[in-house]
């Protein structure tokens, strides 16, 4: 069965490449480091229960947020934190735009508890909290965030910016939950043309073949569906009027989901910085090149 399952992934792609299509990364030039020790107590992601090397790789992810939101915040923002976990991402950008405002999104009571208690630690004012799911929330925003939104939670924070025609970076994970999603997908009606719901499930599936071991076959097929599944993504959000990037964060090995997409309604502020490239040349992998 699995081999089966192998060979219909390969056509998947190799339909896909031969068609010309496949995801648009931009070089991300992210260098920002922030001074963590010279942060309030709480501020910091290793105050959520995080032990010593995945507090290290949660810093860098949140880094390489914070200096994509500084081309596009003004400063007087009311930013939403979707699925938020205790507020990992909220918390460093609150303290660094104290002018902005945040709501943590998040349906799970138990790191909420953590994360009231890390907002009182911090002596953050400008932080609140929404126990509830994303479909719930429905209050008017500026600017949404996400790190590591599972399955079909990266789409609908996606859905909820578009709504209020605001910008987007997200952090999507565990994609192949997309299958029980109640939505459709592919989510551009570029790639429906070419994908079927079936064939798209296959990418989405494999695309959480990412490991640790970034060099090998089996995690490269990983992170070219998964460029794939947030490209259709982003194309989604460029039928609705929307410029979009792709990045991969830097490092690399702060996740294995190290996709971040950016949106921003066009005509608002861009972003310079980011040049937009084809597949970077170590993730070009040829059909044949797939697997083990």
């Amino acid at each position: 069965m699995k081999k089966i399952g192998m060979k219909r992934f390969e056509r998947i792609i190799r339909r896909l490449l031969e068609s010309g299509v496949s995801p648009v990364y931009s070089d991300p030039h992210f260098s920002l480091r922030l001074d963590w020790d010279q942060m309030p107590e709480g501020v910091d992601p290793a105050s959520g229960f995080l032990n010593d090397s995945r507090a290290i790789r949660k810093r860098w992810q949140i880094e390489n947020f914070i200096e994509i939101a500084q081309s596009l915040l003004k400063g007087d923002e009311l930013i939403v934190d979707f699925c938020s976990g205790s507020g990992h991402l909220s918390l460093p950008m609150a303290y660094l735009f104290p002018n902005c405002h945040f709501i943590i999104v998040e349906r799970n009571p138990i790191p909420l508890d953590i994360g009231k208690k890390r907002i009182e630690d911090s002596g953050l004012k400008n932080v609140e909290m929404f126990n509830g799911y994303i479909q719930d929330f429905h209050e008017k925003f500026d600017f949404g965030v996400a790190i590591h939104a599972c399955g079909k939670a990266t789409d609908y924070a996606q859905m909820r910016c578009i709504e209020n025609s605001v910008p987007y970076i997200l952090c999507p994970c565990d994609i192949g939950y997309i299958k029980n999603s109640e939505l459709i997908y592919p989510r551009s009606s570029y790639l429906s043309q070419m994908l079927t719901r079936e064939e798209y499930n296959v990418l989405a599936r494999t695309a959480d073949w990412t490991t640790w071991d970034f060099e090998n076959e089996k995690t490269k097929a990983g992170k070219l569906c998964m460029g794939y599944i947030s490209f259709d993504r982003n194309l989604y959000a460029e039928e609705a009027g929307y410029e979009t990037y792709l990045f991969t964060t830097n490092p690399r090995e702060s996740t294995p989901k190290n996709d971040i997409l950016c949106g921003y309604p066009r005509g608002t502020k861009r972003i310079e910085i980011y040049e937009k490239i084809r597949l970077c040349p170590q993730w070009i992998i040829k059909p044949d090149q797939l697997y083990l």
